[in-house]
């Protein structure tokens, strides 16, 4: 595997872990209680900021090789960059949501609920996709030369929530995902 194909699946795990976290905290909403709010900002606030200036730029320059290498594969995978744009969409409305719930107004439990599930279901689906045939197709597709091209063209930014330094921003979010994972690692542990 290509060190390009090795920080995107890293970041794509740390994403996944980032929507398990918001999983969690709109079930506590769903259940009638209240969630974390912070978690439920920060996230969002890096939804809306790390994927689309520095983690989708790397897959569609990928994409990119990849339709010229092999435009009818490339065709099956589909219209990557709408799918990015369609994330970014749910993202902010989702945001949005939160605004509103923040300031108090008149939002519709289930409304809220909907503009989650949407964000999260999209979000899900697209790495599945990502993860299924896009980075497999690139594996098979592009050549070394390609890849060491695609490495010396990317830049790879500290990531600001899984980065050795988080930002001041993401503190609250980072413990909130590690707590998680670790509730979810001791709860599946009980199971064996």
């Amino acid at each position: 595997m290509t060190e390009v194909m090795r920080v995107l699946r890293r970041e794509h795990a740390n994403m996944a872990a980032l929507v398990k976290a918001l999983e969690w905290q709109l079930g506590e909403f769903a259940a009638g209680r209240s969630p974390d709010y912070d978690v439920v900002r920060s996230a969002l606030d890096y939804f809306l900021s790390f994927p689309d200036l520095y983690h989708h730029p790397k897959e569609d320059l990928i994409f990119l090789k990849l339709k010229g290498r092999a435009p009818e594969v490339a065709e099956r995978v589909g219209d990557l960059r709408r799918e990015h744009e369609a994330i970014a969409a749910r993202t902010r409305e989702f945001a949005a949501g939160l605004r509103a719930v923040l300031d108090e107004a008149q939002v519709p439990r289930d409304a809220f609920l909907r503009w989650g599930k949407a964000f999260i279901d999209l979000q899900k689906g697209h790495m599945q996709m990502e993860e299924t045939e896009f980075f497999p197709a690139a594996l098979r597709h592009l050549t070394d030369s390609d890849w060491r091209e695609l490495e010396a063209a990317m830049t790879s930014p500290e990531d600001p929530l899984f980065g050795e330094k988080v930002g001041e921003r993401f503190e609250a979010l980072h413990r909130a995902v590690l707590q998680w994972q670790e509730d979810h690692r001791r709860s599946t542990e009980s199971f064996y």
